[in-house]
């Protein structure tokens, strides 16, 4: 090919043969948001796949099992699902702190993940919850990935995005830090999904982006909240561990010293949300006097 076209296929089965039949370049375009806004150029060559009118590719499952996205999905969607909302809270927050109403409106949780941003909202939830990405290969095969296995540059088409019942815990919580409160690129943003009962963590999960290529589990974070008491030295443990989780992702980075600080603040207003208490709280006060 020596210019690009524009093939829009109706369903996933045209979808599957498009992708067989077709042996140059081929680009997806769904939200189309880094294109219409950010200014990334359009594909000089090859094949562009538009993905929005793709019976089957738009839609939320959220039973009594895991919960199902598909890639074509917006994040106004997903910010707006009560299913999801009541399951998984903190995608439900990321996805409403994601970009502006006409952004949310236009982007899909595919091109969230696809871009591979440092700093996706999306992201850190979608890893603390052991997501899985059901992709479609450029032989047109379905193919299932851990999300930490998934690199764009391996041609795979996000066609939905898994939530796995064991990777779904009872408390939730997302928080993001950006230059500003609208239309904001975090700094840093970190979820926490984890078990909490009696004033007592279980099994905890952390993962935080904007500390390095790709967002990324805290395991120093996690390891210091994992089974204890929600307490004053929980907490100081806690905001150390964090620390070290920055100092492991970013030695020697000029940003290495700002993140240090930031992720404290940002750390106590997650258990604050998660657990259901005010970051006013004297609990939370007393840790940081």
């Amino acid at each position: 090919m020596s210019e690009t076209s524009v093939a829009a296929p109706a369903d996933l089965a045209e979808l599957r043969a498009m992708l067989s039949a077709v042996a140059g370049p081929i680009n997806f375009i769904g939200g189309g948001t880094d294109m219409l806004i950010a200014g990334r150029p359009m594909p000089a060559v090859g094949l562009l796949i538009d993905l929005s009118r793709i019976a089957g590719m738009a839609f939320i499952c959220a039973d009594d099992g895991g919960i199902r996205v598909g890639g074509a999905t917006t994040v106004a969607a997903i910010a707006a699902h009560r299913g999801i909302a009541t399951r998984l809270p903190a995608l439900a927050e990321a996805a409403a702190q994601c970009g502006s109403v006409q952004i949310r409106n236009r982007a899909t949780i595919g091109g969230n993940i696809a871009n591979a941003a440092p700093a996706a909202d999306l992201v850190p939830v979608l890893v603390a919850a052991k997501a899985r990405l059901g992709c479609i290969g450029r032989d047109g095969a379905s193919r299932e990935l851990a999300i930490c296995d998934y690199a764009p540059d391996r041609g795979f088409l996000i066609a939905e995005v898994i939530l796995p019942r064991d990777g779904l815990l009872p408390r939730s919580a997302f928080v993001k830090l950006g230059p500003r409160l609208d239309l904001s690129i975090s700094r840093l943003n970190i979820a926490l999904l984890a078990e909490f009962q009696d004033g007592r963590f279980g099994d905890v999960r952390i993962a935080a982006g904007a500390l390095g290529p790709r967002p990324r589990r805290l395991r120093i974070a996690e390891a210091a909240l994992a089974g204890r008491k929600l307490e004053h030295a929980t907490l100081r443990d806690f905001l150390a561990a964090l620390a070290a989780d920055v100092d492991a992702a970013i030695p020697g980075r000029n940003s290495q010293a700002y993140k240090r600080r930031a992720i404290s603040g940002l750390g106590l207003d997650l258990i604050a949300q998660a657990v259901g208490l005010s970051p006013r709280d004297q609990l939370f006060e007393d840790v940081v006097q």
